[in-house]
């Protein structure tokens, strides 16, 4: 018998917390399988069709229909979840005489100067890609389809179109974005090419650009041992101590079979979010930390009185937005000089701003592709129309058989792309009430506070429509790069 919302609501955090925990553990390095499938089995009832069916016929909450569907969809391809994570885990690519874990090739691939070598652990990387992981990739792309129809959606897109979810929209923006922004780019990217790494963009390959945004010439800058305290000091101008926060934990310890790059694993929400880090320096490393550290302290910061949809569910733009609010301040010049005693810092920050650049074109390239992918076309179409799509936007050949590996399940790209444009927005309305330091005014830290109070209870458009009278507006993108770079 079909679970009441109510009970569902219960129900479904408690999975989430094992399944999260799950992650954590594995992607942390404490154990090395990864072992979805028994939570799936404990929760069987909640991730059932007639579940699923039920809470759209009481018209429960779109984020609890939404939940139950991806459950189902979850539970049916939970075996090659977990057969492609533990592959993951296991696979070795031979290169230069040793067996390097298929986890730490593309780290490597960044710190390799040499680009015919980086080129070779490239290819090699994508070899291992195709035979080992895209046989499970396919199988499970073409089980979520079937499991999809069986919800009563024609194909994955029309199904996220049902919960509010609007790519098509969000598509015809960023491809006037990607379209107005294509001169500058090209000219920026091909420039920075030249000069830091001494090849044009036509003859450039996709490792070059992984080598570019490592940008190892700012490392005096960005050192390991500076990292965490750079973001202690960060919060406590905000007023927030990290350390005295018992909701969130650090997970800073070096471990076999840790992901080198941080992650927030927000377990139970507010009461126990994890950051995990694994600090190596480098400016890429100082992003993705702060990155994390937005996405831990929003979630520590809900109020526990929220139902658990809006609590651990709901617009993920939101809490993205919030993640690149902190990320950015590691390209912030008044940040610069209050924190790292950064010299100049014109290069960088044009660095920075040509960073972004070429990730949210890439995402809108993403986009593209995904929603041809969601539409049901089929598999063997698909290499073809993800690398043209890649490669297209960002100007180098990206590998065909990317096509299923680079997709984060459920549109997720589109939070992303619009989170962009929310934190930038959001990021104006602060250094408008605050001044350009914002970062240390604690009025500031308490408007946040407020802000991460509500959860996801709001979506990303609704919460900055209350703070600022406007709805996200993703020229405002187009607008920043031109500034910064034209």
């Amino acid at each position: 018998m079909p679970i009441a919302v109510p009970e569902y609501r219960d129900r479904l955090e408690a999975m989430t917390a094992e399944a999260l925990e799950e992650y954590y553990a594995h992607s942390a390095g404490h154990k090395r399988a990864y072992e979805i499938a028994a939570i799936y089995e404990r929760h069987a009832d909640l991730s059932t069709l007639d579940q699923a069916r039920a809470l759209a016929e009481q018209d429960a909450p779109a984020e609890l229909r939404r939940f139950a569907a991806e459950a189902y969809v979850g539970n049916g391809v939970k075996h090659l979840s977990e057969d492609i994570a533990n592959t993951e885990a296991e696979l070795t690519v031979a290169f230069d005489g040793e067996d390097v874990p298929y986890r730490e090739v593309r780290p490597r691939i960044t710190n390799e100067p040499d680009a015919g070598r980086r080129r070779d652990l490239h290819a090699r990387r994508c070899a291992a890609t195709e035979e080992h992981l895209n046989p499970m990739y396919e199988e499970a792309a073409e089980l979520e389809r079937e499991l999809t129809s069986d919800l009563g959606a024609p194909t994955v897109l029309e199904l996220y179109e049902g919960f509010g979810y609007d790519p098509r929209g969000l598509h015809a923006e960023t491809s006037r974005y990607v379209a107005e922004t294509d001169g500058l780019y090209r000219e920026q990217v091909d420039a920075a090419l030249r000069r830091r790494m001494g090849v044009a963009l036509e003859d450039a390959a996709l490792p070059d650009f992984s080598r570019l945004w490592r940008a190892p010439e700012f490392d005096t800058a960005f050192t390991t041992e500076r990292a965490v305290p750079a973001l202690r000091a960060t919060l406590a101008g905000l007023g927030i101590d990290l350390d005295g926060q018992r909701n969130v934990e650090l997970d800073i310890e070096a471990r076999p079979g840790k992901r080198p790059r941080a992650f927030c694993a927000p377990i139970r929400v507010p009461a126990r979010v994890v950051l995990v880090i694994l600090p190596q320096g480098g400016q890429d490393d100082y992003q993705a930390l702060f990155h994390e550290a937005g996405h831990a302290e929003h979630f520590a910061g809900v109020d526990p009185g929220l139902p658990a949809e809006q609590r651990l569910l709901g617009d993920n733009a939101v809490t993205e937005g919030f993640a690149f609010l902190f990320e950015h301040l590691v390209s912030d010049p008044a940040w610069l000089h209050g924190q790292l005693d950064f010299g100049p810092v014109d290069d960088y920050v044009r660095f920075n701003a040509l960073q972004k650049l070429f990730f949210v074109r890439r995402y809108a390239a993403k986009l593209a592709y995904e929603i041809e992918l969601h539409s049901g076309l089929a598999l063997d179409s698909l290499p073809d129309r993800y690398a043209g799509h890649l490669s297209g936007a960002v100007g180098v050949p990206y590998p065909r058989g990317d096509y299923l590996e680079d997709v984060d399940g459920g549109f997720y790209c589109t939070c992303y792309l619009r989170a962009w444009a929310f934190e930038a927005q959001l990021r104006d309305h602060l250094r408008t009430a605050f001044g350009s330091d914002w970062f240390r005014r604690q009025a500031a830290g308490d408007l946040l506070r407020e802000l991460w109070s509500l959860g996801q209870s709001l979506r990303a458009d609704d919460l900055l429509r209350e703070l600022t009278g406007e709805p996200i507006r993703f020229e405002v993108l187009a607008d920043d790069a031109r500034a910064a770079l034209g």
